[in-house]
């Protein structure tokens, strides 16, 4: 990413990651559809000296990024060697219920991509039915869409296991 980006991080949770971002020169933009997840947002930027634009609804529609980034709501699963009560609470409809919010978060996300820009779908799931398979889903749903890159990151000693998909129209 290159200093200057515009960015959303459409799932911005506590912010950490657009925090990353703006350290690198990034224009952050920080959404989360629970804004109460963002509530430490405001000092956290303040106390690194970054410029976050924290946003309490989605952007209008005629707001476009050159990149999204949506790290999804997930099991959780990459982080189950730290949190091991989590294989025991999954379900196959909990499974369901998370894939059906992913492919809401990612079909909505894409729309405030600009038309060069990039769509990133990230997880700290290790499992393909949170990953490759919701990738697919969405580009059956949305064919003008390519994957560019996905990367994998699998638990090993002491790391936790993610995925990253990055789109861009074609």
């Amino acid at each position: 990413m290159q200093a200057g980006t515009n960015v959303l991080d459409f799932c911005a949770g506590g912010g950490g990651k657009s925090l990353a971002m703006a350290a690198r020169g990034a224009n952050v933009s920080a959404y989360d559809i629970k804004t109460e997840r963002m509530g430490d947002l405001p000092e956290r930027a303040t106390r690194a000296g970054a410029k976050i634009d924290i946003l309490g609804a989605l952007p209008g529609a005629l707001s476009k990024f050159d990149l999204v980034l949506c790290d999804a709501p997930c099991s959780g699963s990459g982080s189950w060697r730290r949190s091991p009560d989590g294989k025991w609470t999954l379900t196959e409809p909990g499974l369901e219920q998370l894939q059906a919010i992913q492919l809401d978060v990612i079909q909505t996300a894409q729309e405030y991509v600009n038309q060069s820009g990039h769509l990133a779908y990230a997880t700290c799931s290790i499992l393909q039915e949170e990953n490759e398979d919701i990738v697919e889903g969405f580009r059956r749903l949305n064919p003008e869409w390519v994957v560019s890159e996905i990367k994998r990151w699998r638990p090993t000693e002491g790391a936790d296991g993610f995925f990253l998909a990055i789109m861009k129209r074609a």
